[in-house]
């Protein structure tokens, strides 16, 4: 199967939930070919039937972000398929939160290999496609917490700030060829992600927290993440890269 003409091949990761889900609906609906990975299968079976029931075509896998050998593989798969990849959202996410004298090494490698290591591993991947038709576009989850930090969640943070620094090298490298890389910051967004490691109690607590300090006073939806992804990815963006664009609702300003 090839990708018609006028159909983008639009590559997401962590899109089982969330973020990652919002966006591969409203990309599906705009006639985007959709492929999605996630390693929660009941996430991206949920994902993919939301799709499907709009009449939009999906591709989802399985995939640990983390082993490079199954994202190379599911990558060529796509390839075969479709025979292009045009965009890609790296998205897929764990939390790990913990004061830096309790973390475990297990806490610490878990979330800088899902993050940065999975990120670079499907980039490494699509790009080499990417380059050889000369153009793409990529987006990448960091977070405004790359910028400002926050205590007990050191991994996390540094994690988002190697991303935000792997943004702009990897816009700097392959702006030569035709190919745009950005990152988005979200502030607090009302996900899965946000309510993990979290008991009901504890999570209104800190949802009460956050919308006493954000400027709008409320959480993010996923739907307002997936708007960005999408006009970063889009030729509205086509001047744009390099950049890392926050939709927080004000908590970061800079």
């Amino acid at each position: 199967m090839v990708a018609a003409a006028d159909s983008r091949v639009t590559v997401i990761t962590g899109g089982g939930s969330g973020m990652g889900r919002a966006t591969a609906i409203r990309l599906a609906r705009k006639g985007d070919s959709v492929c999605v990975c996630d390693i929660d299968e009941n996430g991206l079976k949920a994902t993919a039937e939301i799709i499907q029931s709009e009449g939009k075509p999906v591709t989802t896998g399985i995939v640990d972000v983390r082993d490079q050998k199954r994202v190379k593989n599911w990558c060529d798969e796509i390839i075969r398929k479709f025979g292009k990849i045009d965009c890609l959202f790296s998205n897929a996410g764990v939390a790990a939160r913990s004061t830096v004298a309790d973390m475990t090494l297990a806490q610490w490698s878990s979330v800088i290999e899902t993050h940065v290591t999975g990120t670079f591993n499907f980039c490494q991947a699509i790009l080499r496609h990417m380059v050889a038709r000369k153009s793409g576009a990529i987006v990448i989850t960091s977070s405004d917490f790359a910028v400002v930090g926050v205590p007990n969640a050191a991994n996390y943070c540094a994690a988002k700030t190697a991303l935000y620094s792997l943004t702009k090298s990897l816009a700097l490298e392959f702006a030569p060829h035709g190919i745009r890389v950005n990152a988005i910051g979200p502030g607090p967004i009302d996900t899965p992600l946000l309510r993990s490691g979290r008991t009901r109690a504890e999570y209104e607590d800190a949802r009460r927290a956050f919308e006493s300090r954000l400027p709008m006073k409320r959480l993010g939806q996923p739907e307002e993440v997936a708007s960005v992804v999408d006009f970063l990815l889009s030729d509205r963006a086509s001047y744009i890269t390099g950049q890392l664009v926050h939709p927080n609702g004000g908590q970061v300003m800079w």
